[in-house]
């Protein structure tokens, strides 16, 4: 959707690379958790939005700011490993609020993959440069930077959620640049930095809602039944969503469960514990955006209130999704 905003031409090793079967695995694994198939109005956009369209997006942004071929390709593969429903297998392993246990699957991955090795070597790419993105700052970098990771999720996300057009996006993209040290993307012009700080949190608010939190805790502990009952295993979580949902519906309770998810829709909220509901914690997702020697948020008594409040919401309450 967005190619051609993050960069007008796609290199060839990252064409080779898009088109191998650990690659194209990542059309279906949702950008949204599962929430995409839910019947709540944020999401309902957003069926068939991909990690493997988010993953290029976030390798094309990384090689228009820095044409570094061992950056781009790091950024590219950055969510090979990424598990069907992504950060419910978080939720799975009780991974709630730094949302990083599967990540360690991403090394193996690339180098058992022999699709990818022969590329590598067709395009002298060092396998070590590009198993681990966090080694290239503007790729991805520590919270409140912005990074091509943090800045595709959000545009892409906002656009879906229809908190952003296209052509919002674009003037949003083309005022970056990034800073002398290299290590985070920045604005250029301050309304634009506004204009993206007012969507993030737009979006964060979405991350955290009690709706989102709810049903990727219904959908772990739904998994959770279906490896128990060996209806699936630990390796076809990293296979694709469409085949674990086949399996899981073979079983009749399961099928069941599943069903009553795809038909969530409204929220309820308790401030005591009750049958069926539930107390989740969630990763509190924000960047603040460089604006000339400042970030944005220090600079707006509003926007800092509002992260207050959004970091101050410790999720102390009851929740039950219908």
């Amino acid at each position: 959707m967005f190619y051609k905003i993050y960069h007008d031409t796609i290199p060839p090793y990252l064409l080779e690379i898009m088109n191998t079967n650990i690659f194209t695995r990542l059309k279906d694994i949702g950008m949204n958790c599962g929430m995409e198939y839910t019947q709540f109005q944020t999401f309902k956009n957003s069926f068939g939005v991909s990690r493997y369209d988010h993953s290029i997006g976030v390798s094309l942004i990384t090689y228009h700011f820095t044409h570094d071929k061992h950056a781009t390709v790091a950024a590219l593969l950055h969510d090979i490993a990424t598990p069907v429903f992504a950060h419910v297998i978080d939720f799975l392993n009780n991974d709630y609020e730094k949302q990083e246990s599967t990540e360690a699957e991403t090394k193996k991955m690339i180098f058992n993959s022999r699709e990818l090795q022969k590329i590598f070597l067709k395009y002298e790419i060092d396998i070590n440069l590009i198993y681990d993105y966090h080694k290239y700052p503007i790729a991805d970098n520590e919270s409140p930077k912005l990074s091509a990771d943090r800045l595709e999720y959000t545009l892409a996300n906002a656009y879906y959620y229809n908190f952003l057009s296209v052509e919002q996006i674009k003037s949003i993209y083309y005022d970056l640049i990034i800073n002398d040290k290299k290590d985070e993307i920045i604005f250029k012009s301050k309304d634009k930095a506004i204009m993206l700080t007012k969507v993030m949190f737009q979006c964060s608010r979405v991350y955290t809602s009690d709706e989102n939190r709810y049903c990727m805790e219904y959908l772990a502990n739904l998994l959770k039944t279906a490896l128990t009952k060996k209806h699936i295993t630990q390796d076809d979580l990293y296979t694709n969503e469409s085949s674990v949902i086949k399996n899981i519906c073979k079983d009749k309770e399961l099928s069941d469960k599943w069903e009553a998810f795809c038909h969530f829709h409204q929220v309820d909220i308790s401030h005591n514990k009750k049958a069926g509901y539930y107390k989740i914690n969630a990763k509190h997702r924000y960047f603040n955006p460089m604006i000339g020697n400042q970030r944005i948020i220090n600079q707006s008594p509003k926007f800092k209130s509002e992260l207050n409040s959004f970091l101050g919401d410790h999720f102390d309450r009851y929740v039950k999704v219908t």
